[in-house]
């Protein structure tokens, strides 16, 4: 059979409860991950939710993703002894992945990089390990909004709206598989390693679209606009929820026009007036003239019936969807983009988000389940 895209790469991973989608990238395709864990076990073991709504060790649904297809190794690195033996594991690895393990603050990455010149280490924090909030903590919430994206979130005069899913922290786990992998390359062709340093905000920094070039460009700093949106676009009500419409704004003309013939297709009373020259979406009642069209029509709809109308008819429609539509989702299924988690335990057969992309050859893979917790092996004082 032909090996894994990385196969043959060792890494250990230092996570808590973040750093661990980094491993994941890793070792979903083929690299040797060891989830190096405290005597206590990961903090991600205690982080919901929970199979059965039963914690445990074992049962957290969030721990089962993202330790999927790793190694697990408890270590006391409180202790000398537990210490010793974590750094004989540095020894043999290729890359040390280190974020908010508990006992981060004893790993000294550059005493491993001696002894083992070709070890790529890459440490993920909320700012960088230097610098003025150097060493200071932060959660998903914070960082997004020390990242600048808040100020682009939500409603002019409402509260800002952080985006769902714990994205910074996952952002900053992309750019440290990217930049572990790089490093690892040319260290096989060097034999000389590098100390990565990942800014959770810096990563999100960097997912601002063009915020950073419109204040380098224009001396303007980007906010919530303020500006409502054309009318003929936004979100709107329909029979299961709601979809977002887009035929008035970008590329109006052609879409505005298709959107009239899509309306008058379906024999909508006063539809008409979308495509006659006295038509002007600028005038105060054109907002109210449309909804009072268009939201009857759309309420007797499912997102699915008007999301299949607007492909047949050129207009953007995008379904709002839950988490339960998007299991159903016919191009994901079609896909088999979700897939069961393996394994025997409470996890077992929880549907999760399968291959973010798709090789040929080395193919992305769902081997194992994520290890469970040895609590027997709580006395040691090195790896077990």
């Amino acid at each position: 059979m032909m090996p894994a895209a990385l196969e043959g790469i060792r890494v250990l991973e230092l996570s808590g409860l973040y750093g661990a989608y980094a491993g994941k990238l890793f070792a979903d395709l083929g690299a040797a991950v060891t989830l190096v864990e405290p005597p206590e076990g990961s903090p991600m073991r205690a982080k919901p939710p929970f199979a059965g709504d039963r914690p445990g060790p074992d049962s957290s649904m969030p721990f089962a993703y993202f330790a999927a297809n790793k190694g697990s190794v408890v270590v006391n690195l409180r202790s000398a002894a537990g210490l010793a033996g974590f750094e004989e594991l540095a020894a043999n690895a290729h890359l040390v992945l280190l974020s908010d393990h508990p006992d981060a603050a004893a790993v000294n990455l550059e005493k491993l990089r001696a002894a083992n010149p070709a070890l790529v280490c890459v440490r993920i924090t909320p700012y960088g390990v230097d610098g003025p909030y150097a060493g200071y903590v932060g959660d998903d919430l914070t960082l997004m909004a020390m990242g600048g994206l808040l100020t682009m979130a939500g409603f002019p005069g409402e509260a800002p709206v952080v985006a769902y899913g714990e994205q910074g922290l996952l952002a900053a786990d992309q750019f440290a598989a990217v930049g572990a992998l790089a490093a690892v390359m040319r260290a096989e062709r060097t034999g000389v390693g590098e100390l990565i340093d990942v800014s959770i905000q810096e990563s999100i920094v960097m997912a601002l679209e063009n915020a950073a070039q419109t204040y380098q460009l224009e001396g303007r700093v980007r906010n919530r606009s303020a500006a409502p949106a054309r009318v003929g676009s936004g979100i709107f009500p329909c029979k299961d929820g709601e979809i977002y419409l887009l035929a008035g704004g970008v590329g109006e003309t052609a879409m505005w026009g298709n959107f009239s013939d899509w309306l008058l297709s379906e024999k909508v009373a006063g539809a008409e007036i979308f495509g006659s020259p006295e038509w002007d979406d600028t005038k105060p009642e054109a907002r109210t003239i449309f909804e009072r069209l268009f939201l009857p029509y759309a309420v007797g709809k499912t997102k699915e019936e008007l999301y299949a109308k607007g492909k047949e008819w050129r207009v953007p429609v995008a379904p709002m969807s839950t988490p339960s539509d998007l299991l159903r989702n016919a191009q994901l299924t079609y896909r088999g983009f979700f897939v069961p988690l393996p394994g025997e335990g409470p996890t077992a057969s929880v549907r999760v988000p399968g291959a973010p992309y798709k090789f040929s050859a080395t193919p992305w893979e769902l081997k194992c389940p994520a290890p469970s917790f040895a609590g027997s092996v709580h006395g040691k004082e090195t790896a077990a």
